[in-house]
């Protein structure tokens, strides 16, 4: 049933891993909600903030001011009770108490279980948001391209020292357990061949000799998954092997704090917007992306697998 614009209070949390775009998602759903003639009320730390009872009303201007920040404004956590029932009825009554119509959830898989779990109980709307793409219904998650461009920047950089000082090769950790996607796409958008992912069995002796021969030149770089292991000692192992210097960089959690793209600025307030539409209507709904820019709001359900990297033609084709 849909609610009277007028009497429309949203809340909007972000969950989980922090991600580029995130503050995007939370201005558009501030945005719509405004235009709908509601209110949108910000909570403080995830679902544990919810349980918490911490919110607070916010506006659109205010939300605007903060689309160019990495992470969320809002905080964000992670709650495992929210998998148990005493969780889950701690947040429905946070949501009584605060008198919340609508929800919207924003972040990654573990995110929209729990945004499942409440849905029986209010309007609950899932917006995608984490460098990991770990979501299954969605063709990308908002916050990838950013971490995307960030490696791709710091690949940028070891290739103009590899250039100035030939001989050394790098191997460039990112983020993105369990699976590898994060890897190939960021390899994928630097042009490098040899990646390391779980998803495929890799030879490190066909790793070591290539790096070998490209490090004449200085373009010696290969990637690796965080689910791989331990970058500095595959490195070493590397190194080795092929009979030079194998730098490891470890982009870490700065990758998470990569500036939001254009894309995902642009992508995030979209869905932020188009999840406040749905709510408004009194349905629950799963924000699904695409590269181009499409928004398609589908089905909200429960039990939603983890996504695994798609292997395309064009990365079963790299050696490894």
């Amino acid at each position: 049933m849909a609610f009277p614009a007028h009497t429309l209070r949203v809340g909007v949390l972000t969950s989980g891993g922090d991600a580029p775009g995130m503050n995007a998602i939370i201005a558009g759903a501030c945005e719509q909600a405004e235009r709908l003639g509601g209110h949108a009320h910000g909570i403080n730390g995830g679902f544990a903030g919810l349980a918490d009872v911490r919110a607070e009303p916010i506006g659109a201007v205010e939300a605007r001011a903060h689309l160019h920040e990495s992470g969320t404004w809002l905080q964000t956590s992670r709650w495992p009770a929210l998998r148990t029932s005493e969780g889950r009825d701690a947040c429905r009554a946070a949501l009584e108490a605060l008198a919340i119509d609508a929800l919207v959830v924003i972040g990654g898989n573990g995110s929209a279980m729990g945004a499942a779990a409440l849905s029986d109980d209010l309007p609950v709307a899932f917006v995608p948001a984490t460098i990991d793409r770990d979501v299954v219904g969605t063709d990308v998650t908002v916050g990838m391209d950013s971490a995307v461009g960030y490696a791709v920047d710091t690949i940028d950089r070891l290739r103009i020292t590899g250039r100035s000082l030939p001989g050394r090769a790098f191997l460039v950790q990112t983020l993105g357990a369990p699976n590898g996607f994060l890897a190939d796409a960021v390899a994928s958008a630097a042009g490098i061949d040899h990646v390391l992912v779980p998803e495929r069995e890799h030879d490190l002796d066909e790793v070591a000799r290539a790096l070998r021969e490209l490090a004449v030149n200085g373009s010696a770089i290969a990637v690796m998954s965080e689910a791989i292991g331990d970058a500095v000692r595959i490195a070493e192992e590397l190194a080795r092997r092929a009979g030079i210097r194998v730098h490891p960089t470890i982009l870490g959690h700065a990758q998470r704090a990569a500036t939001p793209s254009a894309q995902d600025r642009t992508l995030g307030q979209a869905a932020g917007r188009a999840a406040v539409d749905a709510l408004a209507q009194g349905r629950s709904t799963f924000i699904a992306l695409s590269a181009a820019g499409a928004v398609r709001s589908a089905p909200l359900v429960a039990g939603r697998e983890p996504a695994t990297a798609r292997i395309t033609d064009d990365t079963k084709e790299r050696s490894t």
